[in-house]
């Protein structure tokens, strides 16, 4: 009788892997692991710690995948295959710090893999850590910096406020690589952000010699020129690129947010009245609104939209505020409950409502209803900022600041409620410093604003700093010239500055334009 040859426990870990194999595929998966266990165990190899290791990802057990990989990297410290499975497993449950520190360490026992260097600045990156990453870029030696490792070292200075080195580095990886479309968008972007608009614009027309069908060059080139205050050079980029008709309406929004009507009116001109995309009706509708203060052709360019657009509801809504306009109250009040029939997950059509209401002085009315509304959306900011403001009105003005105040809870952003709470802190003199700064951070956020300025210079005038609120009075007038509450702000702050004539001039604009307080203005002019 033959002897039984003895296998090697390679050959049994061989046959221990295909037989797990077999069993998962026939729906065994406790079979499969055992056997793929063995199989590790026998013959314990990169190639088996991963095999075992995915088996435990495909079921969803990520934190056996985890341990497997771990105890892999102890026995296998060489093998980079085994960190970036560890690294993806973390990425996929959104354990950054965990990824992080295993690229770390094995960058640690390899400093001279470039390829784990660059692919872990592009992870801290992601995720805005900007000191981490220059320092794992800035220790490759110059000679070894390729222009995406500048690029990458460039993003990172960038992120640190060292934009001037970033221009450097930006500029080093274009001379040795002139047509990397990433480094001149980065440098065009860094120099658009430095307020640069002239060499910015320079950088992009130089992006789009090197790649004539990017739309994305040529909005950026078109935002450029309406900061620069160049709307027709802006139109001509998009008259130049008008084949489609989405590149049409993304730039006819641009110009209808700039109120730029003219131009936003002349690329919708080119795009079909009969059988064109429903968007372009809408923004006829508000260049016919906001442009020609034409209401009806407004309403007429509406009632062409059809109703099963998806965005039917926001056209249901604009219609409902042009009908009231143009006091045609009942047909408003007719569309806003058919809107809150037919889209009762909107909030726009019970505020359309309230707005009706208010229009004929049912204030009560009004505040009950939106009180209704905040039950039902107690995080729609728009419900509240507008049940704050009737607060106000209403001369309920404790329950309007706390109101703001949940607004910037919800949305830190939201600049009307910052202005709102910093112009009310200011009227009663109180909290000074934090209106000043609630009122600076809505400006950010709405630079050019009338209103916001006003407030920033009321605030500088309670706090007594009259010749920085006289400078801003002055740039609320000229941006609001028939805004009696801002030319009655005039005449306080150019009284106090001793300039009798351009408070008298104040004061008599605040009688032009219809003062809500007559009689407080006229005795101000009075004592003049």
């Amino acid at each position: 009788m033959e002897p039984e040859l003895e296998l090697s426990a390679r050959a049994q870990a061989a046959f221990a892997y295909l037989l797990a194999q077999d069993l998962e595929r026939d729906g065994d998966m406790e079979g499969a692991r055992q056997a793929l266990q063995n199989a590790l165990h026998l013959d314990p190899t990169p190639f088996l710690s991963m095999e075992l290791a995915n088996f435990f990802w495909r079921k969803g057990q990520t934190a056996q995948a985890r341990t497997v990989l771990k105890q892999a990297m102890e026995r296998f410290p060489e093998e980079q295959i085994l960190y970036t499975a560890l690294v993806n497993a973390y990425l996929a449950e959104n354990m950054v710090d965990q990824a992080i520190t295993t690229m770390d360490d094995y960058l640690r026992l390899h400093p001279e893999d470039i390829f784990t260097r660059q692919e872990l600045a592009n992870l801290l990156l992601q995720y805005a850590r900007f000191s981490h990453a220059a320092d794992i870029l800035q220790v490759v030696p110059e000679a070894d910096r390729t222009p995406e490792i500048r690029l990458l070292l460039a993003r990172s200075k960038a992120g640190l406020g060292l934009v001037r080195q970033a221009m450097d580095q930006l500029n080093l990886a274009l001379k040795e690589a002139p047509r990397f479309i990433e480094a001149w968008a980065e440098l065009a972007y860094l120099q658009e952000n430095q307020g640069d608009f002239v060499q910015a614009e320079k950088t992009y027309q130089r992006i789009l010699e090197l790649n004539l069908d990017t739309e994305e060059i040529l909005l950026r080139l078109i935002h450029l020129n309406v900061k620069l205050n160049r709307p027709d050079k802006a139109l001509s980029y998009a008259l130049a690129n008008s084949e489609r008709e989405s590149f049409l309406l993304e730039v006819s929004l641009i110009f209808l947010r700039e109120n730029l009507f003219e131009q936003a009116k002349a690329l919708l001109a080119l795009i079909p009245e009969d059988g064109g995309p429903p968007e372009a009706d809408f923004y006829r509708a508000l260049a016919a609104y906001d442009g020609d203060k034409d209401a009806e052709q407004a309403l007429e360019y509406l009632g062409r939209i059809p109703e099963d657009h998806a965005h039917y509801s926001r056209t249901l809504s604009f219609q409902g505020y042009l009908l009231l306009q143009l006091e045609r109250t009942e047909e408003a009040l007719d569309l806003a409950r058919k809107g809150q029939e037919r889209f009762p997950d909107s909030s726009d059509f019970l505020l359309l409502e309230a707005e009706i209401l208010l229009n004929e002085d049912k204030q009560s009315q009004a505040s009950t209803l939106l009180e209704r509304a905040r039950e039902k959306w107690p995080t729609d900011t728009d419900v509240l900022y507008r049940l704050g403001f009737l607060q106000e009105q209403m001369g309920q003005r404790e329950q309007a600041l706390r109101t703001m105040e949940e607004i910037v809870a919800l949305e830190p952003d939201h600049a009307e409620a910052l202005n709102f709470i910093g112009y009310t802190l200011a009227e009663e003199g109180r909290d000074l410093e934090r209106a000043l700064v609630l009122i600076e951070t809505a400006l950010r956020l709405k630079p050019g604003s009338g209103h916001i300025i006003d407030s920033l210079a009321w605030v500088h005038y309670k706090l007594g700093n009259f010749d920085e609120a006289w400078k801003n009075i002055q740039s609320a007038v000229e941006i609001m010239p028939d805004d009696p509450v801002i030319w009655e702000h005039y005449g306080d702050i150019a009284r106090v500055l001793g300039k009798k004539k351009e408070a008298k001039k104040g004061y008599q604009n605040a009688l032009k334009f219809k003062t809500k307080h007559p009689d407080k203005v006229q005795r101000k002019l009075d004592e003049l």
